[in-house]
């Protein structure tokens, strides 16, 4: 009787221990299916005022930044074939799809967009063609305080043999991007979005630890939380400013707060930056049933707009094969997140738009555009073949 009664307490522990155990993967498989979207079926909620734009053209609009002052969208985009090499670098690639070069575009609000090309500047003055790789995914602009015509353009960069930062001048009223520097580090092996502080200076995000083999895909699928946010000083030295982040993704900023997305997790985390330039954790923004991309702030309101994916097992399908239009039943949603006051204080969240696949095949960046009378939602997609325009959805 005394050893039966000693092991009854163990018992118990182990019961507990299973349940608890059973309950945790219960709870995963289930948050796990809903944020890949299995079983669900999507309607279009607020779409009858969008419309599809550019296409062939104002293909693989990966993100966009609006001016504030004039209004005007500034849009990077390339072939959707040529993304294959950079979004899934394991894979065969023809290195046919190389021999066009991504391309800048700005847009007004009547839907009439221009190239911005892409030069660099010889010993003598002269212009030509930027001479070296351009396959870009996120960017940013400076402008210059007190002379907000000077910009400053900077590019991620996924050249043929190194992923990099593009940076380019740019004077407002011309049609040309003038090359000034293009940096790279080892703490960058997968850099993401990039938000541009000055002409030299800037936070980017870094959304693999491996590039290649095994382990990203093993990264990637176990949510391992092994990216991190990069800081570029002045002095052109490079810092790790956030770590422990599971596929740091989108990047933006909105008085001191800088939101960085967490697509692993997924979520926003909300971080200040501290006198060394690290970023300190003040918060987080979880996402139910979606994963983010990219962000935009609007900065009248301090509100952020963010893209996600409805159906991450048909996104990645449709990633991998765009032409094979998998993601008809795929979806894109976008949020609009307010900030209680104090972003310390919570956010309040509220779906503006949900896709079923057809508009839209995914999305990565939705950003709201401002000209005149005109108050509208620019919607690109690293794999859309055209940009999706919503006159109606603020």
């Amino acid at each position: 009787m005394a050893a039966f009664g000693s092991s009854r307490p163990l018992t118990w522990i182990a019961v507990a221990l299973i349940a608890a155990v059973g309950y945790y993967i219960v709870e995963t498989a289930r948050h796990s299916a809903r944020m890949l979207g299995l079983g669900q079926v999507y309607s279009n909620v607020n779409t009858t005022s969008c419309r599809q734009i550019g296409h062939g053209e104002l293909s693989g609009c990966e993100d966009i930044i609006v001016d504030s002052e004039t209004g005007l969208a500034y849009l990077a985009c390339g072939r959707l074939y040529a993304r294959q090499r950079w979004a899934h670098p394991d894979d065969p690639y023809d290195p046919v799809h190389e021999e066009e070069a991504d391309r800048v575009y700005v847009m007004d609000e009547s839907d009439n967009y221009s190239e911005l090309k892409v030069l660099e500047r010889l010993g003598d003055g002269t212009l030509q063609p930027f001479s070296q790789d351009f396959r870009v995914h996120g960017f940013d602009i400076y402008w210059s305080p007190g002379a907000r015509q000077e910009m400053t353009f900077m590019f991620i960069n996924h050249q043929l043999h190194r992923n990099a930062i593009s940076i380019f001048s740019h004077k407002h009223g011309t049609d040309y991007l003038v090359h000034v520097e293009t940096v790279a580090s080892d703490l960058l092996n997968s850099p993401n979005n990039i938000l541009a502080l000055s002409k030299r200076a800037f936070y980017a995000t870094n959304d693999m630890k491996y590039v290649h083999g095994i382990m990203r895909e093993v990264s990637k699928y176990l949510r391992i939380p092994n990216t991190h946010v990069v800081y570029r000083s002045e002095q052109g030295e490079f810092a790790i400013a956030a770590k422990g982040i599971r596929y740091a993704n989108g990047i933006a900023k909105h008085q001191d707060w800088i939101y960085v997305v967490s697509s692993g997790d997924p979520g926003i985390h909300v971080y200040k930056a501290l006198p060394d330039h690290s970023l300190a954790l003040n918060g987080r923004i979880g996402f139910k049933d979606s994963i983010p991309d990219n962000i935009f702030v609007d900065p009248l309101t301090g509100q952020l707009y963010c893209a996600s994916f409805l159906k991450a097992l048909e996104t990645l399908r449709y990633f991998k094969h765009p032409s094979l239009n998998t993601t008809v039943t795929a979806g894109t949603k976008v949020l609009r997140i307010t900030p209680r006051g104090d972003p310390r204080n919570g956010f309040d969240i509220e779906p503006i738009l949900i896709d079923s696949g057809r508009l839209m095949p995914t999305a990565t960046i939705a950003a709201v555009q401002r000209r005149g009378k005109v108050e509208r939602l620019l919607v690109g997609g690293v794999m859309s073949d055209a940009l999706v325009v919503c006159d109606s959805v603020l």
